[in-house]
């Protein structure tokens, strides 16, 4: 399938989207933020997406997608530990240091094997 890279830019707009949208969610249903706070939130979880924001200049807008499917499930687990499972003291919750911590590198990884599978998926991005 061939794709044009503006289209395959807008996939990878979309992915970091999706993601935004996660962490919004997150901002709202358990942390109960208002717009500040969920900027702030945003601002935050824009360190473990810089590889994906990277991404979207590159030769393969895809790789973004790749990172942020990384990324996911470190923020889904930081819902998890923070909003779903009971309180278990000890000081504030750590979980979102632990998203940035090992979720760049995740994505850094995502953004890695995008590509080859794409093209293995027989995905080809047409140069504009």
């Amino acid at each position: 399938m061939k794709l044009s890279r503006a289209r395959a830019a807008l996939v990878g707009a979309a992915s970091i989207g999706i993601v935004a949208v996660i962490q919004v969610f997150s901002s709202v249903a358990c942390y109960k933020h208002d717009l500040e706070g969920m900027l702030v939130g945003l601002a935050f979880i824009a360190i473990p997406m810089l590889p994906a924001i990277i991404s979207l200049v590159l030769p393969n807008p895809l790789r973004a997608v790749g990172a942020s499917a990384f990324v996911v499930p470190w923020l889904v687990w930081a819902y998890v530990i923070d909003c779903v499972l009971p309180y278990s003291g000890g000081g504030a919750s750590m979980s979102y240091v632990a998203v940035v911590i090992l979720g760049t590198p995740c994505a850094i990884l995502g953004a890695f094997i995008a590509a080859p599978v794409a093209k293995r998926l027989g995905i080809e991005i047409q140069a504009a």
